[in-house]
């Protein structure tokens, strides 16, 4: 089975309107200079509701008086964030006009560049790993190229933001990367042509035994036409049963959540939405028929919002057996509104309910089989990105040395890159014909991350007892 890839993790539903208020000074008297006229030009602001004038003499009063120059914008921004801050709601967000454009993307699934993972690595943006299928992998990217230019502006100490808004741009037009690679003595020179770039969300196997395995890492514009298009392929090839991977699920746009519902659930509601209140504003349902093969959904503590609406459909209707560990709980259904200076505004505005009327906000979902993964397993989901050495001090070293303990070789997981590491880097390096260096670089990652998954490849338990469940049930 396919290591899977990570693509980030909030997802929500789209409303487009705008948000505008103007801003006035309310008149006042100290013993010095009257400051000009504030932006709105209303000094009474008499049009104002009576509670947004003590916030608007605020204002005035900062951006015109403090000793320290302040941007009237940085004002709006802090306390747009304090209100937003002040309802305690983790799901309710200001979004700035950056972040907010990199939500947009990552709703629609999609974007306009070359189609590369990229990370800082000791101040370099390094290629974690080609998207497939794009401008990028077919140009010849690899990863662990280091990008040191794009168009001829220095990227050596730019942040990932900064390399992405160089590498961006309209589909069609070009863009030329100066890389360094291990190996090579001088830097290489791609000329790429910008294109669409879609971000899979949906990943189809055929398993032993004809039991057909789909995992959905997040729900985007495009999860619904692709999950349906990977179900009819493995119900063609003769699918006995299905195993649906939820784990590690934010959860995303709703529509495409109650898409795969439909797929799958027999007729009848798939999840309530409810107001503030707790009265039902709308019911999502299901209009097909029941599968004629037995299904098994695979959740854990990331699974959550619209994967825990599927989740709890399929328990609720007795059509499909929950199987791993609690899910997270996030029962709240937000709404995204852009705001007239392009920022955005991310809020809460119902929560929703399993088929029976379930409310599991803040408790999550208690799977019909719980079933724990051992710790190493999550070694498979650590990547070592950058080069290790003796005396280096963070968390990726102990990652090196619980992968080392993994594979049997006597390290204490300490968090330093001490002799005992060294040594057993060294012996790993030696055992696999790689050059004895000491230091985890690029070929020594790579070959631990084989022999990491390799190793733990079948320690999946969860999936496994997925399997076991179906194999029982055809």
């Amino acid at each position: 089975m396919k290591k899977r890839t990570a693509y980030l993790l909030i997802f929500l539903l789209v409303v487009s309107n705008l948000l505008t208020f103007r801003v006035t000074r309310n008149a006042y008297r100290l013993t010095m200079p009257t400051p000009p006229p504030a932006v709105g030009g209303n000094a009474a602001g008499d049009d104002l509701p009576e509670e947004l004038r003590p916030f608007i003499e605020t204002f005035n009063i900062l951006a015109q008086r403090h000793l320290d120059e302040v941007a009237k914008e940085e004002l709006v921004d802090a306390a747009i964030k304090g209100m937003v801050d002040s309802l305690e709601d983790p799901q309710t967000s200001f979004l700035d006009a950056e972040n907010w454009e990199e939500m947009m993307m990552k709703i629609d699934g999609s974007f306009s560049g070359i189609g590369i993972e990229i990370n800082v690595v000791n101040e370099y943006i390094t290629i974690i790993a080609p998207i497939k299928n794009t401008p990028g992998e077919r140009a010849g990217l690899l990863a662990g190229d280091r990008i040191v230019a794009v168009d001829g502006a220095d990227l050596v100490g730019a942040t990932t933001l900064e390399a992405v808004k160089l590498m961006r741009g309209p589909t069609g037009t070009e863009v030329t990367l100066t890389v360094e690679r291990d190996g090579l003595p001088a830097p290489l020179t791609f000329q790429i042509t910008r294109g669409n770039i879609v971000l899979p969300s949906v990943f189809p196997e055929m398993l032993a035994e004809n039991i057909g395995y789909i995992e959905i890492t997040t729900f985007d514009e495009h999860t619904g036409s692709d999950f349906r298009e990977a179900l009819l392929h493995l119900e063609s090839q003769g699918m006995k049963g299905l195993i649906l991977d939820l784990r590690d699920n934010p959860g995303g746009l709703l529509n495409e959540a109650i898409k795969i519902g439909q797929e799958l659930l027999p007729a009848g509601p798939i999840t309530h939405v409810a107001d503030r209140h707790g009265v039902i504003q709308r019911t999502y349902s299901s209009f097909g028929v029941q599968k004629p093969y037995p299904i098994v959904v695979l959740v854990n503590g990331a699974s959550a919002s619209a994967a825990e609406i599927i989740a709890g459909a399929f328990q609720d209707t007795g059509t499909g057996t929950l199987v791993g560990t609690k899910t997270y709980g996030k029962a709240t259904v937000q709404h995204m509104e852009k705001l007239s200076n392009s920022a955005g505004l991310r809020y809460t505005v119902a929560k929703y309910q399993t088929p029976n009327g379930r409310d599991i906000n803040g408790k999550g979902l208690e799977p019909d089989v719980v079933v724990e993964l051992p710790a190493e397993f999550m070694l498979i989901y650590h990547q070592l990105a950058n080069d290790l050495k003796p005396g280096d001090k963070d968390i990726f070293v102990t990652f090196l040395q619980k992968m080392l303990v993994a594979l049997k070789f006597d390290v204490a997981e300490t968090g330093t890159f001490d002799q005992a590491t060294e040594r057993a880097v060294r012996a790993f390096q030696s055992k696999h014909g790689l050059a004895v260096s000491g230091i985890a670089n690029a070929a020594t990652r790579s070959k631990l991350a084989q022999e990491i998954e390799a190793l733990l490849g079948n320690s999946d338990l969860q999936l496994n007892k997925g399997k076991e469940i179906l194999l029982e049930k055809i």
